[in-house]
């Protein structure tokens, strides 16, 4: 039991009311496409496979294939590259040169190509900036454009990852409000009782879903804003207090100093056997690697690796490039182990919930939508507590505008992307446009429908839209069931049964009718019940 006066109890109340009201609307937007982002991997396996998934990360023939690519890359974009292997086992390559843009600011550009490490063929290739190059990424869109709406709500650096940081600080201080406002917390846990009134339930339930989730959302918030300021803030920061304003200097000390120059052209070396050592030095698969001054004597390649089995987190390992020497093992952050550089390295799967693959996944979705869930509820709360207000009543609406149609947008863009993945055009551009499109119309369904019929047509419109996009990625070119099966793809009819059962569930939700509306003055009475339970 957590004891406060009952004047501090009102004034927490009010902060985590209001901590979630004024920026409930855009953090339930990040919360939403983080869930989705999740299973990014799975998604992108899932939208855009192979015509056959291949067994390995990085296949026995990496080196051979990177060298191919290299031969046809202008060595001014061979100052740097870096692989990785992504959606449906594609091998994807970024040869590129460091630049700075027309304000000083860091940029990369070269050349970016997929691979299908089976056939050795070239899918797709982009030459440009990095920017450039992510806008023509037609092969991983549909999860880039989750990822995107969580990391930066699509709003161009820096105050996208500004905006989203601000967001994770106000879900810390309703999470902790949530925490010191709950007097019989553990009794919490479990209190779900019966009310004739809808709204009433709903608070007992955005309590116990609240309540569970209280740890997890103040994790998800400090890890999400550490993410947001560290690359749009920190660095930045660090560089002009300690480096006079240069930022490459400031990542040097954070990541290591580069070997001695040396421009001496140099073949590079067995990069298959580098791999191996590396796997067989971590006892893991090879998540990520890179190579500084390709075709040069003075050349090095960093390995870096999924954790171990049983293991949080993974290492490095650092490669002279042209003799394929190991050299050292480099923790993820500094130059040599440290505390801050292990508690920087364990934000990635405390946020990202991958440390035990596809379980963990699942654990961290659930808990994601838990808190999707408490943050809707908790802004229809608030405002149907004051629906007898106007300026509430319109904020009302709103709500269910974002609550219930954001999903039906974002679920949308999939019908822009399917089509055009088969005809071809500005995928990318498509996908936005349709979701701003819709998240229109819908804007414009809140005011003229009330919020009951409101959630009937966009349940019913969301439920029909799920159970149509596994019928859509087989129309446009996808793998059957069966061919999935046979091209090692399953994840592909987990997905269509995940949206199959998720479609069923919205249309099943419509099978009441819409309760009466609580009364404001019930609602107030709740709020004051809130404040004062002991």
């Amino acid at each position: 039991m957590i004891r406060l006066p009952q004047q501090e109890t009102r004034t927490l109340l009010a902060i985590h009311g209001w901590s979630g009201v004024l920026l409930g609307m855009l953090l339930y937007a990040v919360i939403v496409t983080g869930v989705a982002s999740v299973f990014a991997d799975e998604i992108a396996d899932w939208s855009s496979p192979l015509p056959q998934r291949p067994a390995e990360r990085f296949p026995a023939n990496t080196g051979a294939l990177l060298k191919g690519v290299a031969d046809t890359v202008p060595a001014e974009f061979q100052e740097g590259m870096f692989a990785y292997p992504r959606a449906g086992g594609r091998l994807y390559a970024f040869f590129h040169r460091d630049e700075k843009d027309a304000d000083g600011k860091p940029i990369i550009r070269g050349v970016q190509v997929d691979i299908d490490p089976l056939t050795g063929q070239t899918i797709h290739r982009v030459e440009g900036t990095g920017e450039e190059v992510e806008d023509r990424d037609y092969v991983n869109s549909l999860a880039h454009f989750f990822i995107e709406m969580h990391v930066r709500l699509h709003v161009p650096d820096p105050w996208g990852l500004l905006l989203t940081g601000a967001l994770g600080l106000a879900m810390m201080v309703a999470a902790v409000t949530g925490f010191m406002i709950h007097r019989h917390l553990i009794k919490e846990l479990f209190t779900l009782r019966r009310h004739k009134e809808k709204l009433l339930s709903m608070r007992d339930v955005h309590v116990v879903a609240g309540t569970w989730n209280l740890p997890f959302a103040f994790i998800l918030a400090f890890t999400g804003s550490f993410y947001s300021f560290s690359s749009s803030i920190g660095i930045p920061v660090m560089a002009m207090i300690a480096f006079g304003g240069d930022q490459d200097k400031a990542i040097e000390a954070v990541v290591g100093n580069p070997p001695a120059s040396d421009a001496t052209p140099a073949a590079v070396g067995d990069i298959d056997a580098m791999l191996a050592d590396a796997q067989r030095r971590a006892g893991a698969e090879v998540s990520f690697i890179s190579m500084e001054h390709w075709g040069r004597a003075d050349a090095h390649m960093s390995v870096f690796m999924e954790p171990a089995e049983g293991r949080l987190l993974g290492t490095s390992y650092t490669y002279n490039g042209t003799t394929g020497a190991w050299l050292s093992e480099k923790p993820t952050l500094g130059k040599v182990p440290s505390a801050g550089g292990s508690l920087s390295a364990l934000m990635a799967p405390l946020h990202f919930g991958n440390f035990a693959g596809v379980l963990s996944k699942g654990v961290w979705f659930a808990l994601g939508f838990a808190g999707a869930y408490v943050t809707f509820t908790g802004m229809l709360l608030w405002t149907q507590r004051r629906i007898d207000q106007r300026l509430w009543r319109g904020f009302g609406r709103a709500v269910a505008w974002v609550g219930y149609g954001l999903p039906l947008s974002l679920i949308a863009v999939g019908y822009a992307y399917f089509p055009l993945r088969s005809a071809g055009g500005d995928i990318n551009g498509a996908m936005m446009n349709l979701f701003l499109a819709l998240a229109a119309v819908i804007g414009v369904l809140a005011i003229v429908l009330n919020p009951p019929l409101l959630r009937r047509v966009l349940l019913a419109s969301t439920g029909v839209a799920l159970a149509g996009l596994p019928l859509l990625r087989w129309w446009s070119g996808g793998p059957s069931w069966t061919q999935a099966l046979a091209t090692g793809y399953d994840g592909v009819i987990s997905i269509d049964l995940a949206l199959l059962l998720s479609g069923s569930l919205c249309l099943w939700a419509l099978r009441r009718k819409p309760a009466a509306s609580t009364s404001p003055r019930g609602l107030r009475a709740s709020g004051r019940a809130e404040a004062t339970r002991a």
